[in-house]
Parts: structure tokens; sequence; C-alpha cells
């Protein structure tokens, strides 16, 4: 079985999967993302939606990043496709824009502490975990709320999925396995998996 890279940047190497996205990016928004937004969806073979979001410290105005995540999340609950989030000291947005969507949404390079781990898992969040992370929240994630990702590090996941097993008790396939069962619980079905590679 691959090890499944729930969110990357990178080339897949040999040995790894992960499940297609398409978003805007909050730091990558410009004045005309709306038309960005109409040409950037094909019509099959999206898995997720994402990655988009919000960023208080990135160079975006925060009006024009909240109208294109808004108008992702419309996306998301229109093709019942889970949302992969970009949050940076925006977490009180998140919270009160999930509260009105349907759709499994995936904070990904998750780096809280627990305590705000626990708020957003009390939300039904997902969280995705790259090389950099809180340990403490890492190894308090419910097994069925947890995926691991190299974002845009080009180092093997296969390291990463090492490393949590250990902090986490379990073994690297234990744990891959895992991943992959929480993407089927986010609504892929094995046929989709299949086409990725992942078995």
């Amino acid at each position: 079985m691959s090890f499944l890279n729930f969110h990357t940047h990178c080339p897949l190497p040999e040995g790894e999967a992960t499940l297609p996205a398409f978003g805007l990016h909050p730091w990558y928004l410009t004045e005309a993302w709306e038309d960005d937004l109409q040409t950037l969806f094909p019509p099959s073979g999206i898995f997720l939606v994402g990655e988009c979001g919000l960023d208080r410290l990135c160079q975006t105005p925060y009006a024009r990043q909240l109208a294109a995540f808004e108008a992702q999340i419309r996306v998301s609950e229109q093709r019942a496709l889970p949302l992969i989030i970009h949050c940076v000291h925006a977490v009180d947005d998140i919270l009160r824009l999930k509260r009105s969507t349907q759709q499994p949404w995936i904070i990904h390079g998750f780096r809280g502490k627990p305590q705000q781990m626990q708020q957003l898992l009390l939300h039904g969040f997902y969280l995705s975990f790259g090389f950099l992370h809180h340990v403490g929240s890492l190894r308090a994630c419910p097994p069925n709320r947890l995926f691991l990702e190299t974002d845009d590090t080009a180092k093997p996941i296969a390291s990463l999925y090492t490393m949590v097993a250990a902090h986490r008790q379990t073994t690297p396939d234990l744990l891959n396995r895992q991943c992959w069962d929480n993407a089927a619980a986010l609504g892929f079905t094995s046929t989709l998996l299949n086409n990725c590679d992942s078995f």
C-alpha cells in the first residue's frame, strides 16, 4: 500500500499517493480571483477543494481572502467535496464559517497546541500534520481525525510516518492504514482510492 500524503505541492516519489485538490490559496489571490475561480475546477477528477482559507499574516487584503474563501466553501458544498483549510491566526472566523456547512473540513499543516486542537475537533474538523507540529497535539489527536502531509517539503513522507508512529506508539504501516481509512470516511469510495494507486 502506498503511503498517503494528504497534501503536497511536490512531485510524488514512488510509493506515495495523494488526493487531487484544486483551490485558490490566500497568498496568491489577485483582484481577478473570481475569474480565476470560474476556470479552476475541472468537471471531474477532484477529490478536495483547497487549499484555501484565511491568513492574517499575509499581504492579501483580508476582505478579499474572506470573499474568495466563502466562494470556495460554496463550491465545496455544491459539489459535495471536503475542504482543505489554510488557517493562520484566523481560527475564530474559520469556526464561524464552519457552522453553516455540511462537508468535512481539514486543517492542513496543523501546528497548534492541544487546547486549540480540541476546539477544532469539537467542531468536527480533521487535522493534517506535517514535519513542523506540536508533539502534544500530534500524540493526542484521535486516530480517526488524523492525516499526514509534506506540503512544500520535498522529504519522503515515509520518514514522517516513521516519526509520527514512534510518537503515537504504533507502526508506520498501521498509521498509514488509519489515514487511508480516514480518507474513506471523508466519502471517497474504494474505486476512487484505487485510482490514486493507493492499494
